[in-house]
């Protein structure tokens, strides 16, 4: 139960506000939806008919529950019409002097004892709130995109928020049909802080030229499970909203990783926006998939991680096939085959090969079927190509796993290939983030799953898949980057000298 009835919705006339209201008005509310722009509000409106109108259709809501629904949002253009609300929740631009200047405002319209709420993804609900007047009725309450179909609300305490405030708002979300999850007031909550240096791992990869978009987003929806790839995020997001993201989160963290990488200016620059423009970072491109393979000889040196002895996939091979693959570590050069496979754990090709300053490469080809710690291995092989490998060995390769039920990607010969280069950094945020005690894991974990549809949360996976493992993955990354995001955790350390 919840006593605030009646609640209004700043910015209403905006993507953010407008899901918010939806939330509100059809949890049974009294709405008003607020925007300076009637034009914005007139849209929303049009779109909430929609909304409530498919509900319907698909079984969801009856007509009554929707005429209900749309007869309790009411459009305004005059913060006077706010006065006797209960609740306030402010969901315009990521500016702190306009959402200051909004509070202070509404302190003095709105009763006593309306509380304010920020839909804030990046600023400090303490600085929100500073000299607003009522700095104990102000309380975080951040919305996932699309608010009326995600359910999780990240909440924040401001220094001064009271705990009466506090409970009274986490009542309210819970009467809204919303699941929140407490953290601290720093940048970025838990979802933005780890999702916002991901973001830009992704796009300085592409940039380096470990992968192409497309495979970097079958990389994580094979690998990991992931519903959606970093790159159609990004696009979908918008990159103009990811240089936004990152100029207010770097600035507040100084964290290298946060800051905007200069290919994400360039696209953005170029009107290359992502959805909104029609043009992002993904292009369309596709690969078709092999169902036939060249013949292959197996060779083991040792214990595979990519194809324990259990797993048959690559079982039927030739005496003398047309490809080499070597499982366990072992390498042997042999210039007559198609091509020659060498399994790579957390060594780059060059290891086994030598470099050239970059012309290396042949018809050898590295892969590494992806495996979180001792878990059953992943539907994903990585194969890493050399600046000469040739097109005819890559081909065959792909060929191989392909054949074999694999989905399969093609990267640089970049220390962690695609998936632990990426990841390995936001588990070491997590980790350090339950350290500093922004979050607990259980609701560290839960942002993630229900905020950004992943199967298990980043606590859950680096824990199953082994600290001691994280240790060895992220140090010998760091030690061939030099890059700080791979520095192990505190946690990792200490798996690791306790396992010695």
């Amino acid at each position: 139960m919840t006593s605030l009835r009646k609640v209004a919705i700043c910015g209403a006339g905006g993507t953010m506000g407008a899901g918010i209201a939806l939330v509100a008005a059809r949890a049974g509310f009294d709405t008003i939806c607020f925007d300076m722009s009637a034009d914005g509000l007139a849209r929303q409106t049009k779109a909430a008919q929609g909304f409530f109108g498919k509900s319907v259709d698909r079984g969801r809501m009856s007509a009554e529950d929707r005429d209900a629904a749309l007869a309790r949002m009411t459009n305004s253009t005059d913060l006077a019409d706010l006065a006797d609300c209960d609740l306030v929740i402010e969901a315009i631009f990521e500016n702190l002097e306009v959402k200051q200047d909004l509070f202070t405002k509404l302190n003095g319209i709105c009763k006593p004892e309306t509380i304010f709420a920020s839909n804030t993804s990046t600023l400090s609900i303490t600085q929100i709130a500073g000299g607003c007047g009522r700095e104990d009725k102000v309380v975080g309450m951040h919305f996932c995109l699309p608010a009326q179909l995600m359910k999780l609300i990240e909440m924040s305490r401001g220094i001064n928020t009271s705990d009466a405030t506090f409970r009274a708002a986490w009542e309210w979300t819970e009467a809204a049909g919303q699941v929140p999850v407490e953290t601290q007031d720093k940048p970025g909550f838990i979802l933005n802080a780890l999702l916002v240096p991901f973001n830009n791992d992704v796009i300085r990869a592409i940039e380096a030229g470990l992968a192409t978009p497309e495979d970097i987003d079958l990389a994580m929806k094979s690998g990991l499970g992931y519903k959606m790839g970093p790159c159609t995020l990004l696009d979908l997001i918008g990159l103009d909203t990811q240089v936004r993201l990152g100029e207010a989160f770097y600035p507040i963290t100084l964290d290298a990783r946060a800051s905007v990488p200069p290919l994400l200016r360039r696209m953005v620059a170029a009107g290359k926006l992502g959805n909104k423009s029609g043009q992002g970072f993904l292009t369309g491109a596709a690969t078709e998939k092999a169902t036939t393979a060249p013949s292959h000889t197996i060779y083991r040196s040792g214990e595979s991680r990519s194809f324990p002895d259990a797993d048959h996939a690559l079982m039927s091979d030739a005496m003398d096939g047309e490809i080499s693959i070597h499982l366990g570590g072992g390498y042997a050069p042999d210039a007559s085959k198609r091509a020659v496979l060498v399994e790579l754990d957390t060594e780059c090709l060059g290891v086994h090969t030598g470099e050239d300053s970059g012309r290396e490469g042949s018809n050898t080809v590295g892969f590494a079927r992806y495996r979180n710690g001792n878990d059953a291995p992943s539907d994903l092989v990585e194969l890493v190509r050399q600046p000469g490998t040739s097109t005819e060995a890559l081909a065959a390769s792909r060929a191989v796993f392909e054949a074999a039920g694999c989905d399969v990607v093609i990267c640089k010969d970049l220390p962690g290939r695609i998936v632990d280069r990426l990841v390995r950094p936001k588990y070491n945020d997590a980790l350090r983030f339950l350290d500093e005690g922004l979050a607990s894991a259980t609701d560290m974990d839960k942002t993630c799953c229900m905020g950004l549809g992943y199967p298990d949360g980043p606590i859950e996976r680096v824990t199953r898949g082994g600290l001691a493992r994280h240790f060895d993955v992220t140090t010998a990354i760091q030690a061939m980057t030099g890059l700080a995001g791979y520095a192990p955790a505190r946690a990792a350390v200490v798996a690791r000298s306790r396992s010695a």
